[in-house]
Order: C-alpha cells, then structure tokens, then sequence
C-alpha cells in the first residue's frame, strides 16, 4: 500500500499522539489501523508506540530497551503465541516479509 507525504506525516502524527498517551479519535484509531493491516511499517510504529504508551520509554542500553526498539512487547501477554487458540500464519501477519518468507 503506497502512501504520499501528507498520509504518511498524518499517520505518524497519531502514532506519536498514542505513544504520549493523548487522546485520539475512533476515526484517527481506525485509520492508522487500516494502513497498519497492510504495512509492516506502520504496524511497527503502532507496536512501539503502544509499547511506549504501556511502560514508557526504555533505557535504550536495557533488555527492555532493545525489545521496544524492535518493536516487541513481551509484557503484554496478549501478544504471546498461544498454538491452542492462534493460528500461526494471522499471528506473523503484521510481521515483516523476510518473516514470512522463513
């Protein structure tokens, strides 16, 4: 999904509004939700954003840090794969394609 400059400055700036906790709309949510379906990218935003909105900006030089910066949020137990309930394939959905493709 190619998207212009004044999309991608529109989209960044929600995704910064999320990782400061300020408040959205439904209508913003929903759009960046959208483009995130369909864009590792923007799914890699919205995961670190949530990240930094859920514990805060880590210590870059931490553990946690480097989890954050890629993106990973292992604290939310909703993001851990469960074979019982998940199915593989949605759950590396959002995942870059390299992943896919292993």
């Amino acid at each position: 999904m190619l998207f212009n400059n004044q999309k991608s400055f529109k989209i960044k700036e929600i995704i910064r509004k999320i990782s400061l906790d300020e408040e959205i709309s439904l209508k913003e949510r929903i759009y960046v939700e959208e483009y995130a379906k369909n864009s590792s990218l923007i799914s890699f935003w919205l995961k670190k954003a949530n990240s930094i909105r859920r514990h805060g900006e880590q210590n870059a030089e931490s553990i946690n840090g480097l989890m954050q910066s890629l993106g990973i949020d292992s604290l939310n137990g909703e993001d851990h794969f469960n074979p019982n309930k998940d199915d593989i394939y949605d759950w590396f959905r959002g995942s870059p394609d390299w992943i896919k493709r292993s």
